[in-house]
């Protein structure tokens, strides 16, 4: 009921968003977008006279307008005004808002011809706020437009749930007759990170509050008027509502599965999901059920060992997450549930239960072979558990080491691509306190180092690596091409009381990037861990497994090298 609860609560969510995308947000972003082309077009300058030249205009009547009007948020002045060119009058002429005010009285004020409009003859070093209202008034059509789709789907799927039979309630950890019906939590569920994606939230967050606090200024010197204000006000929080999310996008940890339920039966293991999916995985599909409990205290995680990969389609896509056992059941279960689960499979299957601390496993999917399998009661775990060094556990906690770990040279390197682009706008709103040549060298220093930021990105082997008390995982991420569904690869796990040696072998570079090749040696035989990695991310992983006291055996850094224990 949780689940179903959890779902509904979902529906409502992206509804209530679309309602606020499609109907508030939109139409508000729209007048703050007229409100920038009106601030674009205003000129350096609109008080006391300037020199006249061909041109000259003389002020005939005045309107203040606002606060919401074509022109957006906030007040201004539109003034008509009779223009002569040459000592030939052109009769009277609207000029664009904030271009001449009342304050110019009955003076001779210079003005030019832009287009088909007349302006005072000043400076206009605003039209930038032209071309970011563009780009955000593009971004804010599409959302409106991308809007509307979930808002029908979500109409439509409530109406749906709503005719929809009441599912039947979940009884939790109930054993009747043939069959143990556990609810435990699933997998957390995978992030998608793009580096290009939090690269572009980044840059656009920038822009929009260098934009909002420029706004901010202009309408301030203007009008000042609390409408104009809010509107500035609001791009700066678009601004850092975008930089939140890239922040976010690229931290922010995974979020928790749901609470789902499986059936342990005489048939296999059968699992359900809120579409009302059966699945069932039968036992000739599980090589073994591995229980970890070096999680939590009281807590551990439940793994499953499949036989091959074609196992995996009988899987729920919530329990085909890789782990060093083989497939991730739950990341934490409870040791009543434990107890319940475990006697159940022993029951159906005697000896496919295996407890990682009572049981070495050899490196590679799962337990090995060789292993031999046996039931553990929970108070031998709870009894081990009560023996550990809190403080020692804490220190043997998993560690994760991205393969594509940036240097910190690398990171300095963006923080001055931020600050060049900052320093452009700088240069845009004191253009004339600066040298000429000054501009042109910081927007070629900005590409150019932009360019050499994409093309020294990482092109090595993606994954991870995960250290912990007694192990050494390595999980691939496959890379497909274009339009490829990406395949899940088996990670690969080395126990660190079998690991002799660790070698890292600097490759040829590649596009500036220096990569290492890690490559392990255990019962003898050596293997390549990982073909291409950052040296951020070897130095990282070095440091990391001397810190390991189950780790006993050599590091080799480099072949010229020397040899490290």
């Amino acid at each position: 009921m949780k689940s179903v609860s959890r779902t509904k609560a979902t529906g409502a969510g992206v509804l209530a968003t679309a309602v606020a995308v499609a109907l508030v947000i939109g139409p508000y972003l729209f007048f703050v977008c007229l409100t920038m082309f009106r601030l674009a077009g205003t000129p350096e300058t609109n008080a006391g006279q300037t020199a006249v030249g061909n041109a000259s205009a003389m002020i005939k009547t005045c309107d203040r307008r606002g606060p919401v009007s074509s022109e957006g948020f906030g007040y201004f002045w539109e003034c008509d005004a009779e223009v002569t060119v040459n000592g030939h009058s052109l009769g009277v002429v609207k000029f664009d808002p904030d271009e001449l005010t009342p304050a110019d009285g009955t003076n001779v004020i210079g003005v030019q011809r832009s287009g088909d409009h007349w302006q005072r003859d000043v400076a206009h070093p605003y039209r930038l706020l032209h071309v970011a209202g563009l780009v955000i008034l593009v971004v804010d059509v599409f959302a409106v437009l991308a809007a509307l789709i979930p808002l029908l789907i979500s109409v439509l799927w409530m109406f749906a749930r709503f005719r929809r039979r009441k599912d039947p309630e979940a009884v939790d950890a109930r054993e009747d007759g043939q069959q143990v019906t556990i609810r435990l939590k699933a997998p957390p569920k995978p992030k998608r990170r793009s580096p290009t994606g939090v690269t572009m939230l980044g840059f656009g967050g920038l822009f929009s509050l260098v934009i909002g606090v420029w706004m901010f200024y202009l309408h301030g010197r203007l009008s000042g008027d609390l409408w104009g204000t809010v509107a500035a006000l609001s791009i700066a929080l678009l601004g850092i509502v975008l930089s939140a999310a890239a922040a976010w996008w690229a931290f922010a940890p995974e979020k928790p599965g749901d609470v789902q339920t499986i059936e342990i039966t005489e048939a296999g293991i059968r699992q359900r999901d809120d579409s009302s999916e059966t699945l069932v995985l039968p036992w000739e599909d599980l090589r073994s059920v591995v229980f970890d409990e070096r999680g939590q205290p009281g807590r551990i995680s439940a793994h499953l060992t499949l036989v091959d990969e074609t196992s995996r389609e009988k899987l729920l896509k919530e329990y085909r997450r890789p782990s060093k056992h083989g497939v991730l059941l739950t990341p934490e279960i409870t040791m009543e549930e434990a107890e319940s689960a475990s006697e159940a499979i022993e029951g159906f299957r005697p000896g496919l239960v295996h407890w990682r601390s009572r049981e070495l496993a050899r490196s590679g999917f799962g337990p090995g072979k060789d292993s031999v399998p046996r039931l553990v009661k929970w108070k031998d775990g709870a009894s081990a558990l009560r023996g550990l060094d809190v403080d020692t556990a804490r220190a043997e906690d998993p560690i994760k080491v991205r393969s594509g770990r940036m240097p910190g040279v690398r990171i300095l390197g963006f923080a001055g691509l931020y600050a060049l682009i900052v320093v452009l706008f700088f240069l845009r709103r004191f253009a004339d306190a600066v040298p000429l040549w000054l501009s042109p060298v910081v927007v070629l220093a900005t590409v150019a180092w932009a360019i050499v930021l994409y093309r020294t990105r990482f092109r090595g082997t993606p994954g991870a690596f995960e250290v912990d008390e007694d192990s050494l995982t390595w999980f691939e991420r496959d890379k497909p091409a274009r339009y490829v569904v990406p395949r899940e690869i088996p990670p690969v796990d080395v126990l660190l009381t079998e690991l002799q040696q660790i070698r890292f072998e600097h490759v040829s570079s590649e596009r500036g990037r220096k990569y290492v090749r890690i490559s392990v040696r255990h019962d003898d035989v050596r293997s390549v861990l990982a073909e291409k990695i950052t040296t951020a991310a070897a130095s990282r992983l070095v440091e990391t497994l001397k810190a390991r006291s189950a780790f006993t055996g050599s590091v080799v850094l480099d072949e010229r090298a020397r040899t490290s224990t």
